[in-house]
């Protein structure tokens, strides 16, 4: 009877185990049904709508349609239409450029322009090597035109735009001097040529480093430790460090991480706040560090990766931050995800957070120090030097301080001279400025990968858990 018992109730319990499993299973088949069929019904709703413009447009619209372009506006579109200020569509021939600069190779004439106030391109920069400077072209010149088309009307981004192009093309550019107004037409063939992500340069005395980063990509960590190590092999190692991202905008995230993990002690680099409110840690740094003081120049057109580079400095106690308030730019972005056409896109995937754990977006970094430039320093921008640039020296002069240079000097200068030392010396606090700060908004012609079809404002390549943004 016993054994009866026992095998009914193992019966009943196996019943009722396949019935819950089976009511579970139909409740979760049922759920994901629902998802599906809802999902699959808003893209036949999306798809209907499409449908329907296209059908008229075609049977209907006088003028011609480019395919090619429609489905660019079209994907562009939808990346404006996430409302996500720092998505980005690329089309594919900003897809195969945004490519080639994180890898520091550019197919263009090779320089860097700015729009001036009358609205021309103004070159700031012409690379070594570049068809730009095989065809004469030199910096502190205007380009007016490109072809037939009067710079004038083309936006910053547009500009770069033209001068990039594939190797063996041809463009004519109208330029004129700066210092004579001489006016002259060139032809250049665009080629590839190569941009090294920094310049460097020491200090009359070889003890202060100063080094411009004007981008973040694949070169910059080894040309920033190849830098700094050959002047720590010199007779008298370098003593500080200046390292100006004024207008470093963009650029990748894993890059900026690899030099503040060469620079930084141990510690968390950066983490990502995702979605659902958790945290993923995105790179730490070892315990190797370079022992020296150092010094950010910042400005507000610092962004992303770069003023990651600058709190990370400060943070990580190796300096301290100068110039003004940096852009905010701390949303992290997917690695550009390739179309089967040859095109791609982006969008945000989280937030990012320093060292301190603390977001800079849309508030940027504010310096320790302000420095700011009057109008006439703002209207001279450009034509600055290393030496003569106000910030840059007074950088040094804030370097100096801290290496207790200053005081050296002050030492064994002559009795009847002290109180002129004494006045130089407080003359170079690095506190005080009334002037205004002048923003970057350098564009090269290396950089028009980054612009979108879209006309969305992001910059160029960021990284989810670290992607490159041109």
């Amino acid at each position: 009877m016993n054994k009866k018992i026992t095998v009914n109730l193992a019966l009943a319990i196996a019943i009722i185990a396949m019935t819950v499993t089976f009511v579970v299973t139909m409740i979760l088949s049922m759920q994901m049904f629902n998802r599906t069929v809802s999902g699959v019904r808003e893209k036949e709703i999306m798809y209907n709508k499409l449908s329907e413009m296209d059908k008229s447009a075609r049977e209907n619209y006088y003028g011609d349609i480019v395919d090619d372009s429609l489905y660019d506006y079209i994907a562009a579109g939808y990346v404006t239409g996430m409302g996500d200020r720092d998505a980005r569509y690329y089309t594919a021939k900003q897809y195969l450029e945004y490519l080639n600069i994180q890898n520091g190779v550019v197919m263009g004439v090779g320089v860097d322009v700015v729009k001036d106030a009358a609205g021309y391109a103004r070159v700031i920069k012409v690379y070594a090597g570049s068809p730009a400077e095989e065809s004469g072209i030199t910096k502190d010149c205007y380009i007016t035109r490109i072809g037939e088309t009067d710079v004038k009307t083309l936006a910053l981004a547009q500009v770069n735009s033209q001068l990039l192009g594939e190797s063996g093309t041809s463009v004519t550019l109208t330029v004129v001097s700066i210092m004579n107004g001489e006016e002259r037409a060139v032809e250049i063939q665009r080629r590839e040529y190569e941009t090294p992500a920094t310049e460097s340069q020491l200090s009359e005395d070889g003890a202060i480093g100063y080094i411009k980063i004007s981008a973040f990509n694949t070169k910059t960590p080894d040309e920033v430790k190849t830098t700094i190590g050959r002047w720590q092999e010199e007779s008298e190692p370098v003593q500080g460090l200046v390292f100006d991202v004024r207008g470093c905008t963009g650029g990748s995230l894993t890059n900026a991480m690899q030099v503040i993990d060469y620079l930084c002690p141990v510690g968390t680099i950066a983490s990502q706040q995702n979605k659902d409110g958790s945290t993923t840690t995105l790179e730490t740094s070892d315990a190797a560090e370079v022992k020296l003081p150092m010094i950010v120049l910042v400005n507000g057109g610092t962004s992303y990766a770069s003023e990651l580079f600058a709190t990370s400095i400060r943070e990580f106690e190796k300096g301290r931050i100068l110039g003004t308030r940096t852009a905010g730019k701390g949303t992290i972005q997917c690695r550009p995800v390739a179309l089967s056409d040859g095109s791609a896109f982006s969008y945000t995937v989280g937030l990012l957070l320093s060292k301190g754990g603390t977001s800079f977006n849309g508030t940027g970094i504010s310096p320790d120090v302000e420095i700011l430039l009057s109008a006439e320093e703002e209207a001279n921008f450009y034509a600055f030097t290393v030496d003569t640039d106000p910030q840059i020296r007074r950088a040094f002069e804030a370097m100096s301080i801290t290496l207790g240079r200053d005081e050296i000097e002050a030492n064994t200068t002559p009795p009847d001279s002290s109180s002129q030392t004494e006045e130089s010396s407080s003359s170079s606090d690095t506190g005080d400025s009334s002037s205004e700060s002048k923003d970057s908004s350098s564009g090269s012609d290396s950089e028009s990968g980054a612009d979108s079809a879209s006309g969305s404002s992001g910059d160029a390549g960021s990284d989810s858990s670290s992607e490159d943004e041109a």
